[in-house]
Parts: C-alpha cells; sequence; structure tokens
C-alpha cells in the first residue's frame, strides 16, 4: 500500500516562495494576497533576479530569520498532528483513489513537505507535494488528497489528454477534476476542496457530467470535449 511522509526542507520552501512570487498568474487568485508573507524588500529583490539565485536569497533569509525556532517548533508540531490524522483514513483513500480513476496507485511513496508560503505547489517528476503552515489541518489533508489526485491523473492520462488538448487545457481539466473530492471522498475529508475561480464554471459542468457517468475513462472524453468547450467560450478569462 502506498503512503505519504511528512517533512520539512529549507531548500524546498525557499522553492515554494520563488514559485509564486514570479508567477502571477493563479487561475483567477490575487497575486498579491498570495505573496503578502514575503517582506516588500526581499520581494523586489526576488523578482529582478533569476530563480536559482533568488531561491539562494530566500534561503539565506529563511535560515537566518530571528523567528527561525519557532517557525521549527510550529512546523514540528503541525506535521506530527497531519501525519497522526492522515493516518486515519490514508488506506482508505488510496483504495477509494484507485477505484474512482480506475488505475492503480502508480507511486508506494509520496513525499509531504511543509511550506511557509500561502500556496502548496507540487513536484510531478519527483513526486511530492507541498501543505501550508498556515493551513489548519482539515485543510491540508484535502490539500494532501488534491495534489495526490493531481498525481495520479497525470502519471496516467497526461499524454491521452495533450492528444487533444493544449498544455493550458490541460492543466485546467487537471485542476477542475478535483471536484471528485467532494462528490467521491466527501466522508474522508471535513474541508471541501473550492478549486479556482477561473474553474468554477468548469467544475460544475464536470460534476454534472460525472454524475451521470461514474466510468473515469468514459468520463474523460467528455471531460476533455467540455474543456475545450469552455476553453472557446472564454470561460476561464
Amino acid at each position: 500500500m502506498s503512503k505519504v511522509s511528512f517533512h520539512y526542507n529549507f531548500k524546498k520552501d525557499a522553492w515554494s516562495w520563488v514559485l509564486f512570487a514570479k508567477n502571477n498568474e493563479l487561475w483567477g487568485l490575487n497575486w498579491k494576497d498570495q505573496i503578502s508573507f514575503i517582506p516588500d524588500e526581499l520581494l523586489k529583490k526576488i523578482i529582478k533576479k533569476d530563480k536559482k539565485s533568488a531561491r539562494f536569497l530566500v534561503y539565506n533569509h529563511l535560515i537566518s530569520h530571528p523567528k527561525k525556532k519557532l517557525r521549527q517548533l510550529v512546523i514540528k508540531e503541525e506535521l506530527i498532528f497531519v501525519e497522526k490524522t492522515w493516518e486515519k483514513i490514508e488506506k482508505r483513500f488510496f483504495k477509494r483513489m484507485e477505484r474512482v480513476i480506475q488505475k492503480p496507485i502508480f507511486n508506494n511513496h509520496f513525499k509531504c513537505y511543509l511550506t511557509s508560503a500561502f500556496m502548496c505547489p507540487y513536484n510531478e517528476k519527483e513526486k511530492w507535494f507541498m501543505i501550508s503552515m498556515w493551513h489548519s489541518v482539515p485543510k491540508s489533508i484535502t490539500t494532501i488528497c488534491h495534489e495526490i489526485l493531481h498525481l495520479q491523473f497525470l502519471h496516467y492520462y497526461k499524454k491521452y489528454c495533450r492528444k487533444f488538448l493544449s498544455k493550458e487545457e490541460t492543466e485546467d481539466l487537471k485542476e477542475a477534476l478535483t471536484f471528485l473530492l467532494n462528490t467521491d471522498f466527501n466522508d474522508l475529508i471535513l474541508c471541501e476542496d473550492s478549486g479556482y475561480p477561473h474553474h468554477k464554471k468548469l467544475r460544475c459542468k464536470l460534476e454534472k457530467v460525472w454524475s451521470q457517468e461514474k466510468n473515469f475513462n468514459k468520463f474523460l472524453d467528455r471531460a476533455i470535449e467540455i474543456t475545450k468547450g469552455e476553453k472557446g467560450s472564454g470561460a476561464f478569462k
């Protein structure tokens, strides 16, 4: 059975800060709100530097921060609570995921890192993802489910989707598909998966189709058609 292990890493935390500081296309979220934890002077320097130099800059900021020890204490305690909670649903979640997506879990070991940023990215190649230290335990549990669903979908269906959808459209579909957490995993999570503002209409349409067609492979073909239609209608603008 697949497992999730929980960690904190300064370099990965710095990576997360830089990722969002340099990306203001957040599917309808307010970029300034999402990076408001970064001091203004540091943000200016991050934006000016290349990604590698910016990550080094943030790393030094994190390890020399006057509240470093307090942050580490909070992070340690948060990871303990999240891990204990996740253990209660882990087996059921992975079994449910296999049934819904109609594929075995592709990876035996997922790594979950805590970030001091507000948003929670993932690394498709290395099969790890993040939760935020600022989120509640229920929110973090939903985030774990959200990110594993992304990785599972991309592993099995990304190439197929790219036959019909652009890279951007495939990303839209991937994000919208997390409505499944609210319909088929709602007994395992306390915090609803709301997705991004730009995908609200697409999520609603996909959920309606899913209620009629529970075979994921058949559903996916209809989902691809809907995603192309939504893109053409300007629903994501």
